[in-house]
């Protein structure tokens, strides 16, 4: 991600509906497949960006951060998250077989050498341990939002599932999410490149999780977050994100 876009996440990633929704899909997943309340887990959240997940994850074990930006580590240490560390996710300074769960949580269409990636996130987990991981799908959906966001590429369903499954990660469960909003994301972000076409500056170049009117951000929150029982449940068909939770075997 850009630098320039770490200050603006570090606002408003606590009340924003898209990351306020997907912390209460994890949390229900991560609540169903890991032991309840179990503190001695060890925890590493790759690609932390600005620790806006780690109190979630903390909820479950003790947790270690890592990402690559000194400004996201910045970010993590004003949230008074002091165990966070600057590093490379293909390249983890971490012994072999050193956490119960590792998670790269909307991380991995950000990394060229993805395989890398989840080979190194694999090899600082135990065997028997959990790895957490969501991404975009989808590349038909690229747009404006990915390329601000510095994306590789969104990924094929497919290939993220072939791609766990050669690091040798047995996928324990998997779904899509934010379904409900699908159809009116589809429109928005058509609405959005067709617009572009007229625009000869990038006022029209913005996340499409940036801010909104509370009652906006309110009504989404609630649409998207009602879907953690069936995420964590039977699953979802289709959505705009896939998140996979494997086990290392």
């Amino acid at each position: 991600m850009r630098e320039e876009y770490y200050a603006q996440y570090y606002e408003f990633e606590n009340n924003n509906w898209w990351f306020v929704s997907r912390r209460k899909i994890l949390r229900a997943l991560l609540a169903k497949y890991l032991p309840e309340a179990d503190s001695s887990l060890a925890i590493l959240d790759a690609g932390c960006g600005t620790g806006i997940n780690l109190a979630l994850l903390s909820e479950f074990g003790e947790v270690v951060g890592v990402d690559r930006s000194g400004e996201a580590i910045r970010f993590c240490r004003l949230r008074n998250a002091a165990n966070v560390r600057q590093a490379e996710i293909i390249a983890l300074p971490f012994d072999n077989e050193a956490f119960d769960l590792a998670t790269a949580l909307d991380v991995l269409e950000h990394i060229p050498d993805d395989r890398k990636a989840v080979s190194e996130i694999v090899r600082v987990c135990k065997p028997g341990g959990h790895v957490l991981i969501t991404v975009p799908v989808f590349p038909s959906l690229w747009c404006e939002h990915d390329e601000i966001n510095q994306h590789v590429r969104r990924y094929e369903p497919p290939r993220i599932r072939a791609l766990a499954s050669e690091q040798g990660l047995t996928i324990v469960h998997q779904s899509f999410m934010n379904t409900w909003l699908l159809p009116a994301a589809l429109i928005w972000r058509w609405r959005k490149q067709f617009l572009r076409l007229f625009a000869h500056n990038e006022d029209l170049a913005r996340a499409d999780n940036m801010h909104h009117h509370p009652w906006i951000n309110n009504l989404l929150t609630a649409v998207f977050s009602s879907e953690a029982p069936l995420v964590a449940g039977p699953g979802l068909p289709i959505g705009l994100s896939l998140v996979i939770l494997a086990k290392k075997t």
